[in-house]
């Protein structure tokens, strides 16, 4: 009996040690936010104080020090982020996740973003005295030295592994990942050309995307194959770090200021994640002083200001990718013709290794307009012989992204600004400014392809004749841009730009319902304060859903509908009450929202199919039609090609409001009150790790009730389904409003904190204030931190 106490016992404090041994490791695994650490390679001791919300000013002596300390700060805040990001840009998931990825791995290769690095590297690393090539490298050094003296996140202990040293290689292959997701050209083509070869060209007359629509620019006759839909649609639910989406900025003069100083404001729309994509910092050394929004791995700010000037940015989503169907060689199937001739095509072997698997080997072929893509894209094969090639900007230009930004931090005035913004190649960036001198300014950043004026880029080219290759690339001067007006404002949330010289450059745009609502806003009032500003940000009507709302009600009998019982009824009155707005305690944006789900579906899925309607139908080519299929009562998409007889709108609005009650009701129960937009509309931050259960409950953050809606100003997107829940997907990744009668301050927020660390209290620390629509602010003066933390970093 006493052998079985002392057992038990022995037992209770071998688990204990474990338990409290465990705590002690997981702690240690914290950031530091205080106290003093050796960094060898500094030249001279340096302080970061942390603010109440772990966002670190970092003072230094000099360039290299500043820049070492970034890197690492955000190292023992965002490694893991960091890693996973450039897994992603070189197609590398297989070695840490396991067979699964493979499929991905190979798709993402496809891209090339290593070749365009190492070329980028060897072009733009020359000189190694130019500032950008030294703050660089000491930005990477400060990584490194983390990854080899600090202590890792948990998530490399939980997935076996141990991250390599930061390269130069890696931060342009990161910005190459970003632009690529700018560009919707691997989803959204496909998906027209589906509708084309299956329907044809009159069911694109709802997109204007028929032949008599482009017959001014385009010819109709290539039609680009749909196999590609399959290949790579979905990517992005799959890949575990963030894909831009959209965004929103604008800036106001000083006449439309209250405080007589121009006002900017930007929004970033991102798909949600934990950590989330923006990291905080300023930095400050002698004559020098940033407070910017930075991409993990990537050393200067994308957004941000100084003590003279501010500037933010949106997507501007210029078409820079072009799918060319190859002509091969019968018989020699390692040859294409090309303007006459046999060109022989390169192959270059990538080994793809494969955690608990043997490697995988992938032979790339390239011609001379980019990588052959047919082996990454199994689906193709069905119905392509010959080669698929995939010409992108992105592998034909120098690529000075990074210069850019380096130009971009530290300027003196809007024409060295404009400069910076010049550089910019491979990203397509809507970026406005602001000065203290009173300047406003905006810019369409990014180098515009020229085509044949045949050319249409939505489809696959020829690449045999040599009669659709681009013809260069348009002058900066020719890149839609505006200073000064004389109306005071400037603003872009991913809409078309006006023409240059007659010409509209293509591209995968919004609808500019986002745009127009800003613009709206803006000029009800005469002057405007940063804190009114942020009702602008946080605005959640929706001018179209009202009137599309407006139009069913008054197309429909809406009379004979609310007699049926007392349900219909009052889901009917809630539509008739709703001034388009998306508040979480709404009920009747929960009722349109199933109404345009059912009424689109009826529209839509007989000829679409279920399953490719299902897909498409939160696309930004549906949602951007919406307002064209409702008000045509003639468009051929209403009548079910599945049914003898011709069915019409009005028919089909009135089935589906009908659906969309039945369906609340089931969903719901009775009491339409209850059927509260917060209760379906919700917002969760899922970290990689948080996708499998238990561990969503440690890493993941949330769920937390939101408004917003697609395409409002405050655009918290959701796929629409029959299912009535609709968790969000993308949204804001920052809110910023800057006024430069002030510049040393901001109004600003990111979805959860500064910390992808779990163990740091700056992991979701911002999170419900996020949620909620609040903001903080953020002093680029130290002494204004009350109880701020300083951890002293000595050479």
């Amino acid at each position: 009996m006493k052998f079985i106490k002392r057992f038990f016992l022995a037992l209770l404090v071998f688990i204990f040690i474990v338990i409290v041994g465990s705590v002690i490791w997981l702690k240690s695994t914290a950031p530091d936010y205080s106290g003093s650490l050796q960094i060898k390679g500094l030249h001279k001791p340096v302080n970061v104080v942390f603010d109440k919300f772990g966002v670190p000013h970092i003072q230094a002596e000099d360039n290299h020090d500043a820049y070492m300390a970034l890197g690492y700060v955000i190292a023992q805040e965002r490694l893991f982020q960091m890693e996973m990001v450039r897994r992603v840009a070189g197609g590398r998931l297989s070695e840490i996740i396991g067979k699964e990825m493979v499929p991905i791995d190979k798709k993402l290769r496809i891209l090339d973003l290593y070749s365009m690095a190492k070329k980028a590297v060897s072009r733009n690393f020359k000189n190694k005295n130019a500032n950008y090539v030294k703050e660089t490298e000491a930005y990477l050094q400060g990584i490194n030295y983390f990854i080899d003296n600090g202590t890792l996140p948990i998530e490399f202990m939980m997935m076996g592994f141990k991250p390599d040293h930061f390269t130069p290689e890696d931060v342009y292959a990161i910005i190459g990942y970003m632009s690529f997701t700018f560009t919707y050209g691997l989803t959204q083509d496909p998906f027209v050309t589906q509708i084309k070869d299956k329907l044809g060209d009159k069911y694109l007359k709802l997109f204007k995307l028929d032949s008599v629509s482009f017959s001014k620019h385009y010819s109709p006759e290539k039609e680009l194959t749909s196999s590609i839909l399959n290949g790579f649609n979905g990517y992005q639910d799959i890949i575990p770090v963030p894909v831009w989406e959209g965004s929103n900025n604008w800036v106001i003069s000083k006449y439309l200021s209250k405080s007589h100083k121009p006002v900017l404001a930007n929004d970033t729309h991102i798909k949600y994640s934990q950590p989330s994509v923006w990291y905080e910092a300023v930095l400050e050394y002698p004559d020098y002083s940033v407070s910017g929004y930075y991409l993990a791995g990537v050393p200067y700010a994308v957004v941000g200001n100084t003590k003279t000037y501010a500037w933010g940015v949106t997507i501007f989503p210029f078409d820079n990718m072009d799918i060319y169907r190859e002509k091969s060689n019968p018989e020699n199937n390692n040859e294409v013709w090309h303007k006459g001739a046999w060109e022989k095509m390169k192959t270059v072997k990538n080994i793809i290794k494969v955690k608990g698997a043997d490697d995988v080997v992938f032979n790339m072929k390239y011609t001379g307009h980019g990588p052959v893509i047919n082996e990454a894209f199994p689906e193709i094969s069905k119905s392509e012989k010959d080669p698929l090639t995939l010409w992108w900007s992105m592998n034909k230009l120098d690529v000075s992204a990074l210069n850019a930004l380096y130009f971009i931090n530290n300027t003196k005035n809007m024409d060295d600004f404009r400069k910076g913004v010049s550089l910019i190649d491979v990203l397509g960036l809507n970026v406005v400014y602001a000065d203290a001198k009173d300047n406003i300014a905006w810019w369409a950043a990014g180098k515009l392809p020229e085509r044949p004026p045949h050319v249409n880029p939505f489809l696959i080219l020829d690449g045999a004749s040599g009669k659709d290759e681009p013809l260069g690339y348009y002058p900066f001067e020719l890149n839609p841009q505006s200073v000064n007006p004389e109306d005071g404002i400037l603003e872009t949330s991913n809409d078309q730009p006006p023409e240059v010289n007659g010409v509209i450059y293509p591209g995968y745009y919004s609808p500019g319902y986002r745009a127009a609502r800003v613009k709206k806003l803006l000029n009800s009032k005469l002057k405007w304060s940063a804190e009114e500003m942020q009702k602008i940000q946080l605005d959640n009507v929706s001018d179209r859903d009202l009137k599309l709302t407006k139009f069913v009600l008054n197309t429909v009998n809406t009379e004979s509908l609310s007699k049926k019982n007392k349900v219909f009824s009052m889901a009917v009155k809630a539509l008739k009450n709703w001034n388009g707005s998306s508040d979480i305690e709404n009920t009747g944006v929960t009722v349109y929202t199933k109404m345009l789900y059912y009424i689109s579906k009826l529209a839509m899925a007989d000829e679409l199919g279920d399953s490719t309607f299902e897909k498409y139908c939160s696309s930004i080519l549906i949602r951007s039609s919406f307002e064209r299929l409702f008000t045509n009562k003639d468009c051929i998409w209403w009548d079910n090609i599945n049914t003898p007889r011709k069915e019409t709108r009005k028919e089909i609005f009135k089935q589906g409001l009908e659906k969309a009650i039945v369906s609340l009701q089931k969903q719901f129960g009775d009491d339409v009150s209850q059927w509260k937009w917060g209760k379906v509309h919700t917002l969760t931050h899922i970290h990689p790790i948080g996708r499998k259960k238990p561990f969503d409950k440690i890493f993941n953050v949330g769920p937390f009730p939101v408004g917003g809606t697609n395409e409002v100003v405050d655009k918290e997107s959701f796929h629409y389904n029959d299912k009535g829940v609709y968790p969000v997907e993308t949204g804001p990744a920052l809110r910023m409003i800057i006024d430069m009668s002030n510049s040393l301050e901001k109004y600003t927020i990111i979805p959860t904190g500064e910390s992808g660390n779990v163990m740091s209290p700056h992991y979701s620390d911002q999170a419900e204030l996020f949620a909620k629509g609040k903001y903080r602010k953020l002093y680029m003066d130290v002494s204004k931190i009350k109880n701020g933390k300083v951890l002293k970093l000595v050479p």
